[in-house]
């Protein structure tokens, strides 16, 4: 069952990675939705992180914040997004530190720093299976664009 991406979702995802990373450094952010509804994603968050050209970090006081906020507003971090330089792939960083550890996790890589189309081609896309391997997935079946 695809992920649905709400109305305008992927082009706040680019908007917001095009901004902050400037062409130059890695930018991430997470796509959430209800924990009711387990195939929407339905807001972009952009967490506090320092982007370097070949990696980002995520700060770690917000780390322990956005877990109250995912509890209180009854929302699950579904997918991590986040830009390369060039082209898309998932480096071993990317697979030694998800966001989440959990099976079923997604992981969408946007090639040169996101300044391309606002769109899935010559995206990587990956998912976290029981075991903690990653296989990897076509954006076009397994993603859903309002």
């Amino acid at each position: 069952m695809p992920l649905k991406l709400g109305e305008g979702l992927l082009r706040e995802t680019f908007t917001i990675v095009r901004a902050c990373g400037a062409g130059r450094n890695e930018c991430v952010v997470y796509w959430a939705g209800p924990l009711a509804m387990p195939d929407v994603v339905d807001r972009v968050i952009h967490p506090d992180h320092v982007g370097r050209p070949d990696f980002y970090e995520i700060g770690p006081s917000w780390l322990n914040r956005i877990w109250f906020e995912l509890n209180a507003k009854q929302i699950e971090i579904r997918a991590q997004v986040h830009t390369h330089r060039r082209q898309a792939f998932h480096s071993s960083l990317d697979d030694e530190f998800p966001f989440m550890q959990t099976a079923g996790f997604l992981s969408l890589v946007l090639p040169n720093f996101g300044l391309g189309p606002a769109g899935l081609d010559n995206c990587y896309l990956t998912e976290l299976i029981p075991g903690g391997a990653w296989h990897q997935l076509d954006p076009a079946i397994a993603l859903e664009a309002a």
